[in-house]
């Protein structure tokens, strides 16, 4: 299916800015160009919204609105066992309580990438596929520097998958060398020193330029759509975090004016 008008219409994205559309409003655009086939794809992106809204919902935070669900409808999906895929109902069947529900949460997003990547194609399974990777890279790279075991943090990952398994190999390193598509970005990490916001800006603009990559179809195409969803949720989340911290740093000043 080729979107010749949706395309062109959606304005251009760029981190740091604040973009010419919301997700609200892409959504309801998608609602009425996409094809009910691509709208299931779509939803696939947003699920994942979706499944950490349920930590959201069990620490009784606010969720975040660019899931599938408003904070009613999954409300409702958890205690009918309804919309989600069978593998949440399994984590939420295996693990009753809100304390046992946050501290295996980990597994339910493993869970995730696998069941979803296994059963997607095309941009869908390469974009997870990427999704999963990078933060795995992270993990292992964040393990190093903190001395946290890495075997620990990957409990509940497929021992035999290929970059779990590399990332294991290289336990007892000093260092922890990643594929060579993902070398690119332990430099990029490094290159922040400690400081997370440093850290985060810069691994986030990796990987919003890394998505472009993966979109192997032209620009009228669903692949190029769900590119455009995936970048534009980074944006948001950037500009969000972004305004935390100028809130955090104004708060610090104001304390200081007080002394």
């Amino acid at each position: 299916m080729n979107y010749y008008f949706l395309a062109p219409s959606l304005p251009p994205l760029e981190l740091g800015h604040i973009p010419d559309i919301t997700s609200e409003e892409l959504f309801a655009r998608l609602a009425v160009n996409l094809t009910k086939e691509d709208m299931e794809k779509a939803k696939v992106l947003r699920r994942f919204v979706d499944i950490n809204n349920i930590r959201a919902l069990t620490l009784e935070e606010h969720i975040d609105a660019r899931g599938n669900l408003n904070e009613k409808e999954l409300d409702e999906a958890l205690l009918t066992h309804n919309i989600f895929p069978l593998y949440v109902f399994d984590f939420l069947d295996k693990y009753e309580t809100p304390s046992q529900r946050l501290k295996y949460f980990p597994e339910l997003l493993s869970r995730f990438f696998v069941e979803e990547t296994e059963t997607n194609e095309g941009f869908l399974k390469r974009y997870l596929t990427f999704e999963r990777e990078w933060r795995l890279v992270m993990l292992a790279l964040r393990a190093k520097q903190t001395g946290k075991d890495v075997i620990k943090e990957l409990q509940f990952e497929d021992l035999k998958d290929p970059i779990v398994a590399q990332i294991l190999a290289q336990k007892d390193e000093k260092n922890y060398e990643p594929p060579l598509e993902y070398i690119d970005l332990k430099q990029v990490y490094l290159s922040c020193g400690q400081d997370p916001w440093q850290q985060y800006k810069a691994v986030q603009t990796w990987r919003f330029n890394k998505i472009d990559e993966l979109v192997e179809h032209p620009s009228f195409s669903i692949d190029w759509v769900l590119a455009y969803i995936a970048k534009l949720m980074i944006v948001e989340q950037w500009n969000e975090l972004d305004e935390e911290k100028g809130l955090m740093i104004l708060d610090t000043i104001k304390a200081s004016e007080k002394l």
